[in-house]
């Protein structure tokens, strides 16, 4: 699988990003802080700003997987007291720059889980079925998730047999679709 940021801010890129916020997605360079850690962008800004100066800003990454799907994370970014964005956190594949949405209306809060966003980039039937099959995925487990949580928790016996079909049908598409 090939998800990373856009390589440029195309129509498709900018039809999606104009589902989530109005706002204007950029590309922020990713420079991790020294003590920050992966999957914590919201504690790492934080404590950037403070350290900094500087504020969070919370929104979206924007990633894609060319002709498969785009994936929008809800994220966080520092901004310095001069106004410039960066990515504090590290990131999956070290990327040099994230494409990162502004979304004022999708502030942190520890207590709201907000799941990844998906759409086909493109009309291929296999990767509408993997998306709803993630959708799926996520009702079952979502109810597990408590604020501060790092890890689900092991599934009681029932949703764990929901979820291995669905597991096993997505790693499945994932490998017809390359």
């Amino acid at each position: 699988m090939i998800l990373g940021p856009p390589e440029q801010l195309d129509s498709a890129t900018l039809a999606f990003c104009a589902t989530i916020s109005p706002e204007t997605p950029r590309y922020v360079p990713v420079h991790p802080a020294p003590a920050s850690k992966p999957a914590y962008c919201f504690d790492n800004s934080v404590t950037h700003a403070e350290a900094h100066g500087g504020e969070a800003v919370y929104g979206w990454a924007i990633w894609r997987w060319p002709g498969r799907w785009f994936e929008a994370e809800h994220h966080a970014v520092w901004r310095s007291p001069a106004g410039d964005l960066l990515d504090v956190t590290p990131q999956p594949g070290e990327p040099a720059r994230v494409l990162f949405l502004p979304d004022p209306s999708a502030p942190y809060d520890p207590t709201t889980f907000r799941p990844n966003i998906m759409a086909p980039d493109g009309h291929e039937e296999l990767v509408r079925e993997y998306i709803a099959l993630v959708a799926k995925r996520g009702e079952i487990t979502r109810p597990y998730w408590e604020p501060g949580m790092d890890v689900l928790p092991l599934f009681s016996p029932e949703d764990q047999q929901r979820i291995a079909p669905l597991d096993a049908r997505m790693a499945e598409l994932r490998a017809a679709m390359g």
